[in-house]
């Protein structure tokens, strides 16, 4: 079996995907260990967002290894690589004097978990961005190669129609075809 196009994005396809999945999952527990601290829509939302993409991801990755992937899920990546955008933003407004206090524990990490939500919810936008641009291609190279399983061969024309001579071709005689029957 030759190895084709569609086959050389699976592994790139399988790797964005988790780690796209485990940014999320990382995510999920700094902001869930934070809405214990604040019920804040901005806490709340990427926690939100992080347990649909552990929800989500973990048949995106079973799909992304298999041979009849042709871009399924497309629809996907693009709607939770806006709202990776949206929680990232979400998290990265600074609202003034309380721009770490929620997140903090001691006085040695004031911003640390803040930071980490932040730097893994853009990670997770950034991978999910890669995956929707890997099935993307793989949407185009499964459209070029056709079905899976078909081959064309270059001694038989494409279909049954292809052996035949138009109607306005010229005959054995010169004459169109045409003008032949009369």
């Amino acid at each position: 079996m030759a190895w084709t196009s569609r086959d050389a994005l699976r592994p790139f396809l399988f790797v964005a995907r988790l780690f796209a999945w485990l940014s999320a999952v990382i995510v999920m527990g700094v902001t869930a260990w934070a809405v214990t601290k604040n019920h804040g829509y901005r806490v709340i939302y990427p926690l939100v967002i992080a347990v649909l993409t552990t929800a989500f991801y973990i048949p995106a990755l079973v799909v992304s290894t298999m041979k009849r992937n042709r871009g399924y899920m497309l629809p996907l990546d693009i709607v939770f690589s806006y709202l990776w955008l949206a929680a990232f933003i979400f998290l990265a407004q600074h609202v003034s004097g309380q721009s770490c206090r929620w997140f903090a524990l001691g006085v040695s990490s004031i911003c640390t978990r803040k930071r980490t939500a932040e730097a893994f919810s853009f990670l997770a936008f950034f991978w999910t961005l890669c995956a929707m641009c890997f099935e993307i291609f793989n949407f185009y190279f499964s459209g070029r190669e056709g079905p899976v399983g078909t081959r064309t061969h270059a001694e038989k024309p494409p279909h049954p129609e292809a052996g035949r001579a138009p109607a306005d071709a010229p005959a054995d005689n010169g004459q169109p075809a045409a003008q032949m029957t009369a």
